[in-house]
């Protein structure tokens, strides 16, 4: 089994162990409005290296539209929530990141007093 020095030893050499400790404590918000693809690409690249934690917000549904620019996306994931599918499938990429996803709508959380904004060390919003 290998250990997280040898699993993120690019990384380590790129930023050192106080930046990989500094990633690993941390926790990204997805805010997402589209079909998803700039949120989710950068959140793959964040769960690679191990980030924390992340969260997608995401209300849509999974539509034929998303299969074609998502990834992550297939047939069997049709009519379910978007950030449920790509929050599952990310933290496959990864088993040391934790992984959340809410399908309220964003207009819901877009105050600095709501929970989920304060608890995030960044929070992205993306709409393509």
């Amino acid at each position: 089994m290998p250990t997280n020095q040898t699993r993120y030893d690019r990384q380590l050499r790129l930023w050192g162990a106080t930046g990989q400790i500094a990633l690993e404590k941390s926790h990204i918000l997805l805010i997402n409005s589209g079909p998803g693809v700039v949120g989710v690409e950068t959140l793959k690249n964040l769960v690679l290296p191990c980030i924390g934690n992340f969260t997608i917000q995401d209300s849509a549904v999974v539509s034929e539209a998303d299969l074609g620019v998502n990834f992550f996306l297939e047939d069997q994931h049709l009519g379910g929530y978007r950030a449920e599918h790509t929050c599952n499938l990310l933290k496959e990429l990864n088993p040391d990141v934790d992984g959340h996803f809410i399908t309220e709508v964003p207009q819901s959380m877009l105050s600095a007093a709501h929970p989920l904004i304060q608890a995030a060390h960044r929070v992205m919003a993306c709409q393509t």
